[in-house]
């Protein structure tokens, strides 16, 4: 075992692969090399999956960790983004008691088939937790359908309880359809884009209708500003192209002043409303 060290917890580097009372094991989506995090993002181990898991159980006696228990709100972000983008949201979720695990995927690096692999990795490895539920943020949606459609086994050690969309793209994005034709875009976002596209998106199977689904639309400065530029080159829609609505059972739209919609406390505030009652009805 080395020293211990802080690290910047991983971004496009590091898949999340276990997650336990804010400690996380981490894999290097090149090299293969699994890492230690306590809550802090302090490295305390490296090595296999089985070494890091080992050391884990040393430091839940060394430091009293607890056990968990209930349900696990896993939270998704999307395509170029971190897990730090719900850092406002994941404080009021741990504050109401709920286990939070905000999870790095690496999604400029892989296709999606290879970020399901380390989702069902992780989601195989949960322990001591009852129900799931999911909050996604932009292409997260699209990873998150895939991901029920396609993996299996981990379905039978607990039910999926909720899901909430903040800002999908559900039907695809019309910004990464036109990002995705220019070569440099597609070096900067990976081989991903092009699997957001609407042309893509509309082959992934939508969720199972008896989990309950809600979506929050929270527009940006950002999107305000590009829409008319996406508006002028964009394709033509495609025919029967389902609204986005159709993928949930509720819908709320949120007024917001916020680069990142989740410092947005309404954001935090319809989530949890949605966790607990299973709609946005406040």
């Amino acid at each position: 075992m080395k020293f211990a060290f802080f690290t910047l917890g991983g971004s496009q580097f590091w898949e999340d692969v276990f997650f336990y009372q804010k400690w996380r094991i981490q894999r290097n989506y090149h090299s293969k090399i699994y890492r230690l995090l306590d809550n802090w993002d302090i490295k305390r181990a490296e090595g296999t999956f089985e070494q890091c898991r080992k050391a884990f159980v040393k430091f839940i006696e060394v430091y009293e960790i607890p056990r968990q228990s209930g349900e696990l709100v896993i939270l998704l972000h999307g395509l170029g983004e971190t897990k730090n983008v719900f850092r406002r949201l994941w404080k009021e979720l741990t504050a109401k008691g709920y286990n939070v695990a905000a999870i790095n995927y690496p999604s400029t690096r892989k296709p999606m088939k290879y970020h399901i692999r380390q989702l069902e990795f992780f989601l195989n490895h949960c322990e001591d937790i009852n129900k799931v539920s999911f909050i996604t943020k932009g292409a997260g949606c699209l990873l998150l359908r895939m991901l029920i459609a396609h993996t299996y086994g981990w379905q039978d050690n607990f039910r999926i309880d909720k899901v909430i969309y903040v800002n999908p793209i559900n039907r695809g994005s019309d910004t990464f359809e036109i990002l995705s034709r220019f070569a440099p875009f597609n070096f900067i976002f990976g081989p991903m884009l092009k699997e957001c596209t609407p042309q893509q998106a509309q082959s992934i199977s939508k969720m199972p209708n008896e989990i309950q689904s809600g979506i929050v639309f929270c527009e940006t400065w950002g999107q305000k500003l590009f829409a008319p530029i996406i508006e002028r080159f964009k394709s033509l829609p495609l025919k029967s192209e389902a609204t986005e609505q159709d993928f949930a059972q509720d819908v709320i739209n949120i007024p917001n002043t916020y680069c990142n919609v989740f410092n947005n406390p309404d954001v935090a505030k319809a989530c949890l409303h949605f966790l607990k009652k299973g709609n946005f009805k406040i």
